[in-house]
């Protein structure tokens, strides 16, 4: 028989004992991984993303099925929910139906009936779950967008580890898309169906991250009012995204060590372990080796976690990227801005790829938003973006301050990003050709690469290549003649 374990979680509600012990052994013999909830309210405080079906008896106590059906309806239309009751009587059963069921079944029921309708049940959710991942998939797959060799670099190191449970460090500066990598292997791997949760330790006090990690029972501490599933629990079956791995306390790095090793969890207050089936990928700005080195992160955890590195690398190592993120926002945002833009002017997108990106790109979503809203039409003009980008386009040279006595020309400074001295002794010289001797400077001591020349220059490549080519058909005229 199929092996369920794992996969499809289902949540029995049912007021008696009896009668959820025999729902239990059923479907525990099938292979399905059970929870059980003795009441309605429970069972609304507890059933999440991570169920694939409920078996709901509507005879509960104050808190009728009814009412719980409705409920759970509501929050999570496409959850199956197969409905049982000792009523045998149609307009319950119509109700129950109209209600957002998925299934109904008369007490006593049938195993062969249970677990049939239990399998559609499950196989529907997976399907639907299915669908709205290679939904994200798609929408998380445009914005993997570059074709440069880092980019595609990238690309390769996800496909090598879709199908494995291997813990995989994404690393990379802020904003150049680490978890953007963590969903990629997500939507992409076999644990497609299940949830995706992600969360940023940076953003949790310590006093808390433990809490949110691992959940805590009621009364744990001033404020647990009630059981919290942390977000393990929720990933079940799925993938847990931990950003900013590298800020946790040393308490906390020994507990998820634990967690990591025995492939189970302890709510705080709790006395009894849960086991969770999860693929951890983690992400962070941080050196670990250095931290480790260091004592501020655990040896014996970074070997855990660290199983498989992928670096992400800031946008400024793959400028010839920065087009096709720019259409692709253009698009993205086209409904926020309320009007399509649907184009950038020349000397906008040279400014673009000749700045330098610290906050890479999730800066230049931001800028390209902006410039979006400051636009009149549906270009993008250089004038539209921010000063500390359209300074960047001309070549700035700097003139030496002590100049030869012999009013000979001074010799160009060889050293990389450094200026050149452009000046001819008692002339005046025209800007183009201070413009042609940088390049062929910058050229030189690039050893020939546009994309470094370019980048000590301050301008994009194109134009470098566009300047390059007018000087190249100047002296082509001047040769003719």
């Amino acid at each position: 028989m199929l092996d369920h374990k794992n996969l499809h979680r289902v949540a029995i509600v049912e007021d008696d004992p009896i009668a959820r012990r025999v729902a239990r052994a059923r479907l525990d013999k099938a292979g399905y991984s059970i929870v059980e909830y003795p009441d309605g309210p429970s069972a609304l405080q507890g059933i999440d993303g991570s169920i694939s079906a409920v078996c709901l008896d509507l005879g509960l106590g104050e808190v009728s099925g009814h009412d719980v059906l409705r409920h759970l309806t509501s929050r999570d239309p496409d959850l199956p929910i197969i409905v049982t009751t000792a009523a045998d009587d149609v307009t319950v059963a119509v109700a129950a139906m109209r209600a957002g069921a998925y299934d109904y079944l008369v007490k006593p029921v049938a195993e062969e009936n249970l677990l049939q309708a239990l399998r559609r049940a499950c196989e529907r959710r997976q399907l639907t779950t299915e669908l709205r991942a290679l939904r994200d998939q798609g929408d998380e797959g445009e914005k993997m967008i570059g074709s440069s060799h880092a980019i595609r670099d990238v690309v390769r190191r996800i496909d090598r580890v879709l199908d494995s449970d291997v813990a995989v460090c994404v690393t990379g500066e802020s904003g150049s898309g680490k978890e953007l990598v963590a969903r990629a292997l997500h939507v992409r791997g076999r644990r497609r169906a299940a949830p995706f949760v992600a969360l940023n330790c940076a953003a949790i006090p310590d006093t808390l991250l433990e809490s949110e990690l691992f959940g805590h029972e009621k009364g744990a501490f001033t404020g647990a009012n009630a059981v919290h599933k942390g977000r393990f629990e929720q990933a079940h079956g799925g993938t847990l995204f931990l950003d900013e791995v590298g800020e946790m306390s040393a308490a906390t790095q020994a507990s998820l060590l634990r967690t990591l090793q025995e492939r189970c969890i302890r709510r705080v207050g709790g006395t009894r372990d849960i086991p969770v089936d999860v693929r951890v990928v983690c992400a962070t700005h941080r050196n670990l080796e250095a931290e480790v080195e260091a004592g501020r992160f655990r040896e014996d955890l970074y070997y855990r976690l660290v199983v498989y590195p992928i670096r992400v690398p800031p946008l400024r190592e793959r400028v010839e990227d920065i087009p096709a993120l720019v259409g692709h926002f253009l698009k993205r945002l086209a409904t926020d801005v309320g009007r399509p833009v649907s184009s950038l002017a020349g000397d906008a997108l040279d400014a673009l790829t000749a700045y330098h990106w610290p906050g890479n790109v999730r800066e230049l979503q931001n800028v390209v938003h902006r410039a979006m809203l400051s636009c009149e039409g549906d270009r993008i003009e250089k004038r539209h973006l921010p000063s500390k980008l359209r300074g960047q386009d001309l070549p700035v040279i700097q003139l030496p301050k002590d100049a030869p006595a012999n009013g000979e020309p001074p010799s160009p400074k060889t050293a990389e990003g450094t200026t050149v001295a452009l000046v001819e002794a008692g002339e005046v010289v025209p800007l183009r050709k201070l413009e042609t001797q940088a390049m062929e400077h910058a050229l030189r001591v690039a050893e020939g690469s546009v994309t470094r020349a370019a980048r000590m220059l301050g301008i994009g490549r194109a134009t470098l290549y566009r300047r390059l080519a007018a000087d190249n058909e100047a002296s082509n005229k001047n040769d003719r003649s």
